[in-house]
C-alpha cells in the first residue's frame, strides 16, 4: 500500500512537472478597452474572432496594462512568455498601448505589433521603443481620437489611418465595433501571428 501511494505521489509529480514544461500558444495579443469599460465591446469581439482561430487572444479593462506587463516581464525572466507579442488598445486603451509596448521594451521583451483604436481624450505617450510596427486607426478631426507619435529612442513605423479613407462613417464610441475597422485590425493580427 505505502509503496503504490509513493508511485501514485511519483507520478503526479512527473505529470505537473510535464505540464509545466509544456510551452503556451505561440503568441499573446492583448486588447485593452477604454473608460469604464463600457464602450468598448467591439475589443471583446476581435479578441473572441481571434480565439475562434485558435489565437491566444484576451481582452482586459483599461488600467490593466501595468499589471499585465509586471507580469510579462515576470513570466520573461522564467522563460514562460510566448511570442509574438499584440497590444491593441481603444480609447483610453488606446493611450495606454504606448505605456505598455514602452515598459515592455524597457525590460527587453519585443511587442510585435501595436494598434491604436482612436486613442481618446487626451494625447497618448510617444512611443520611446516598443514596437517596430505601430497602427493607429483614428477618426482625424474628431474630439476625441489622436495620432500616435515617436519619441527619441523609437526606430519602428508608426502609420495613422483615418477610417474615414476607406469609407467608414462611425464615431469614436463605435469605432471598435465597425465591421470595416475590425476586418482590418483581425488582418493586422492575423498578419503578424501567422495566419
Amino acid at each position: 500500500m505505502k509503496r503504490h501511494l509513493v508511485k501514485s505521489i511519483a507520478a503526479a509529480v512527473v505529470a505537473t512537472a510535464t505540464m509545466a514544461a509544456t510551452p503556451a500558444k505561440a503568441e499573446e495579443v492583448y486588447f485593452i478597452r477604454g473608460f469604464m469599460n463600457v464602450f468598448s465591446a467591439g475589443m471583446d469581439q476581435m479578441a473572441a474572432q481571434l480565439r475562434a482561430r485558435g489565437v491566444n487572444a484576451k481582452s482586459y479593462s483599461n488600467g490593466a496594462w501595468s499589471g499585465l506587463a509586471s507580469s510579462i516581464i515576470k513570466r520573461a525572466k522564467e522563460g514562460k512568455v510566448s511570442y509574438p507579442i499584440v497590444i491593441a488598445g481603444h480609447s483610453v486603451g488606446g493611450q495606454e498601448a504606448p505605456q505598455f509596448a514602452n515598459a515592455l521594451a524597457k525590460a527587453g521583451i519585443p511587442v510585435a505589433l501595436v494598434i491604436g483604436v482612436d486613442p481618446g481624450f487626451a494625447p497618448p505617450p510617444t512611443f520611446n521603443s516598443g514596437s517596430p510596427r505601430v497602427i493607429n486607426y483614428w477618426i482625424k478631426g474628431s474630439a476625441r481620437g489622436n495620432p500616435y507619435r515617436a519619441s527619441g529612442g523609437f526606430s519602428g513605423s508608426i502609420t495613422n489611418i483615418n477610417i474615414r479613407d476607406f469609407g467608414s462613417t462611425v464615431d469614436h464610441v463605435g469605432i471598435d465595433k465597425d465591421p470595416k475597422v475590425q476586418n482590418r485590425i483581425i488582418a493586422n493580427v492575423m498578419a503578424v501571428v501567422g495566419g
